[in-house]
């Protein structure tokens, strides 16, 4: 037994026990953390954040897509609304085509008039206009496309989850562990 006030050099990595007067223990000081045990602690608890705040934020989404959906038809209803919007501005740029294809004939056909000579510059810049259009569309097109099927995705991942959340089966993103 060693009574000091401070601490020897051989005692820095083991646990003290402090004891009352009479000889009956007082409390116990474990002994300093070694910095891979305060970097491991401090990982965990950085775990422990992210997974609260990935709960957090889920429970809000959760709470969102109820308030909003009162019943599972009414969250087809919006998917099938959305999709009919996109849909729509599919159509108008097929349409869109359609009339830079008949325009694109036109064209041709002046083009024709001038076989043998040079053309005229308003008629080059009307071929590339029709030209830069054409791929606008087609562009437009394409980038339409892709963000229905992603609302599609969307609203598919937000039917599961809402029948999830319906069956009481919905599980948080992560689990804490205690």
């Amino acid at each position: 037994m060693i009574m000091r006030d401070d601490l020897p050099a051989e005692c820095a990595s083991v646990e003290i026990r402090e004891l009352n007067p009479d000889g009956t223990l007082k409390r116990v000081i474990p002994p300093p953390r070694t910095t891979q045990q305060r970097n491991a602690e401090e990982e965990a608890q950085k775990r422990r954040t992210d997974c609260v705040q990935q709960n957090e934020a889920q429970k809000q989404g959760d709470e969102t897509l109820l308030r909003r959906y009162p019943m599972e038809d009414d969250l087809i209803v919006a998917r099938d609304r959305a999709l009919a919007n996109e849909n729509a501005r599919i159509e108008q740029q097929n349409q869109r085509l359609k009339e830079l294809k008949l325009a694109r004939a036109r064209l041709d056909g002046q083009k024709a008039s001038y076989q043998g000579r040079p053309m005229p510059d308003a008629l080059k810049s009307d071929f590339a206009a029709n030209d830069s259009a054409t791929v606008a569309a087609e562009h437009q097109i394409e980038a339409t496309n892709s963000g229905a099927e992603r609302l599609a995705e969307k609203f598919d991942v937000d039917l599961k989850r809402y029948r999830a959340l319906v069956k009481g089966t919905a599980k948080l993103p992560c689990q804490l562990d205690n």
